[in-house]
């Protein structure tokens, strides 16, 4: 199996309808306003996480992807740059269960972005008067929900078992981990290894 590592940068692109963009450029703008500034690559890179951190499906593999490029809708195509990590727990997520990873990412924009933005906007930074004013808003809102999510890493491997004449066996597995708990050492060795 080729190696992967979470240094290394997959570059590929993906098609976003045309309201899924602006919905993240909007909260490009809001975080930029209260001095967050996170670049395109960087949110979708977290609201993946955050999908792949919040998939629950159970069900048995699909035999083909699912349309998405529906007509009558305006689609846009847009770079992605992930780690190789990600975009290989990504890629086994999306063909185990018919979804293009472009389709992930419109959901995730859809579902997961207001949560990000009261992730990131719930802390005051200081150097802002508006963000002082902002964060009660933001923690409020972040306050409200159910289940809250500590900083995470994810972690994919895939090993070749048994490779012979009319026997192909290998292991694909993705693992989500909580930084919370974790000494600095530690977190020192999932960077060089996971997402």
């Amino acid at each position: 199996m080729k190696r992967i590592s979470p240094l290394v940068c997959h570059k590929t692109s993906i098609s976003l309808p045309a309201s899924s963009y602006r919905k993240m450029l909007a909260a490009q703008k809001v975080l930029g306003r209260n001095r967050v500034y996170l670049s395109e690559q960087e949110i979708y890179r977290r609201l993946l996480k955050l999908y792949l951190k919040n998939w629950r499906g159970h069900g048995r593999k699909t035999n083909r992807l699912r349309r998405y490029n529906v007509e009558g809708k305006e689609y846009g195509i847009h770079p992605l740059y992930v780690n190789q990590v990600l975009h290989a727990a990504l890629w086994k997520r999306a063909l185990h269960s018919g979804e293009s990873i472009s389709r992930i990412l419109d959901f995730a924009i859809r579902t997961y972005l207001s949560r990000l933005m009261e992730h990131m906007l719930c802390r005051p930074v200081f150097c802002s008067v508006r963000s002082e004013r902002n964060f009660t808003y933001w923690a409020a809102r972040l306050g409200k929900r159910t289940r809250k999510y500590s900083d995470f890493f994810i972690n994919y491997t895939c090993k070749t078992v048994t490779n012979d004449t009319g026997n192909l066996h290998y292991v694909q597995a993705t693992q989500i981990i909580s930084k919370s708990g974790l000494s600095p050492w530690q977190i020192l060795d999932l960077i060089q290894r996971a997402a």
